[in-house]
């Protein structure tokens, strides 16, 4: 009987890993507290759980394995939720995640002193327990901080400290994120950024996913910090990205992370990496689904169901046997309520363009630019080059209509 993989979240990065599952003759199972979620279309069976609920999933899941068919294996796809599959990785017994490893990813303060405490390069930073705390660590350091909740999700309430006009504002904003009402500043490094994803296999770890983040609206939309995704291949140096991907690996040696995924936020400041944060988790974005394989011809995906499911994956599986120009950019509208969306099949049929994304639905409400990104829609292009691939982006996206009310 083929084995059983239950993919927590069920959003349209998690359809991809679904469809794949499926593809390779596995038995998916998809949790999603939302009944239309996108992954269900590819899943075999269902399971409405709260992705974030780790004890309400790990139940739902243990039903389905006692009653319906055996799950041999979790993995979560495009959401934070590294707890949740550690919860179910308990549950059932399954050679997954451990709570402490999930423990330490999804918690900024203890992952950045353990990180400290084993010699990986990260930013300086402290916990903060009131504005006032904060004003005195601006003082002593200078404002060039950044403030962020201790355990949310991505982006939410993470704050450049000094292009912010209210330094108690900043604070509740930051606090109003964490479950825990916890708030920490670190320093504002300088630098290139990069996205990385990689697979841990028998606590060794391999680097193909390697994007450099794409901050252009830095200015535009601070003191938020809203990535207009990234491009593929890196213009870093080799000897920067051999650096880059050393220190993930040691991360993810840090976090207890023996088999499984990890997705890397680093920056380079003056030639050397640090590590910003690492999930325990598959990106979202499609860079994990869809930029690593037109970029490298790795089946990322693929070979992560795998390593979640306990099947064997060789080294020469993730080794990348390409390196096309590889472009993701997003639509950034007026705030306001969506009244239509259209151009998108004139943008498709732009050579280069490999997908078009729409989010944005008539009647959906943009906000304005904060601590989430107000995108509309998404798009993949290559070319030959990197400023090909750059050019298919940017006259796809011109070919799009959003109108706003």
């Amino acid at each position: 009987m083929a084995k059983t993989l239950l993919i927590v979240s069920g959003g349209i990065e998690a359809a991809d890993a679904a469809k794949r599952a499926k593809e390779m003759g596995y038995y998916v199972v998809v949790s999603d507290r939302d009944t239309e979620a996108p992954g269900f279309a590819f899943a075999d069976s269902c399971l409405i759980a709260d992705v974030y609920g780790a004890d309400e999933t790990a139940a739902a899941a243990e039903r389905f394995s006692r009653k319906i068919r055996r799950i041999d294996g979790a993995i979560c796809v495009a959401a934070d939720a590294p707890m949740t599959v550690a919860a179910i990785s308990k549950k059932l017994g399954l050679g997954g995640l451990s709570f402490q490893s999930a423990r330490l990813a999804s918690d900024k303060l203890a992952m950045k002193q353990r990180f400290q405490d084993s010699g990986v390069p990260v930013p300086w930073f402290s916990q903060i327990s009131t504005p006032q705390a904060l004003a005195r660590i601006a003082i002593e350091r200078g404002r060039d901080l950044v403030i962020k909740p201790v355990d949310s999700r991505g982006s939410r309430g993470v704050q450049r400290v000094a292009q912010v006009k209210d330094l108690d504002k900043a604070f509740f904003l930051a606090r109003s994120h964490s479950p825990t009402d916890r708030v920490m500043v670190e320093q504002y490094l300088s630098g290139p950024q990069v996205s990385t994803e990689s697979i841990v296999v028998d606590c060794k770890c391999y680097t193909p996913g390697f994007s450099d983040r794409n901050y252009e609206y830095l200015e535009r939309y601070a003191p938020f910090f809203i990535e207009n995704g990234g491009d593929l291949p890196s213009s870093l140096p080799p000897d920067i990205q051999a650096k880059v991907k050393d220190v993930v690996a040691r991360a993810a040696a840090a976090l207890g992370i023996v088999n499984g995924t990890v997705k890397g936020d680093i920056v380079v400041h003056d030639g050397e990496p640090y590590v910003i944060e690492l999930a325990a988790r598959l990106s979202g974005g499609f860079f994990c689904t869809r930029e690593i394989p037109l970029n490298t011809g790795v089946d990322f995906i693929g070979a992560a169901i795998k390593v979640a499911l306990g099947d064997p994956v060789l080294p020469e599986e993730l080794e990348p046997k390409e390196f096309t120009p590889v472009i993701q950019r997003y639509a950034f509208p007026k705030p306001g309520k969506v009244v239509s969306v259209t151009g998108a099949e004139n943008a498709r049929k732009i050579p280069g363009v490999a997908e078009l994304v729409v989010t944005a639905r008539p009647g959906d409400v943009i906000p304005p630019a904060g601590d989430k990104r107000p995108s509309a829609a998404m798009v993949l292009a290559t070319g030959a080059s990197r400023d090909a691939a750059i050019a298919a982006a940017n006259d796809a996206l011109a070919q799009l209509r959003i109108e706003i009310a």
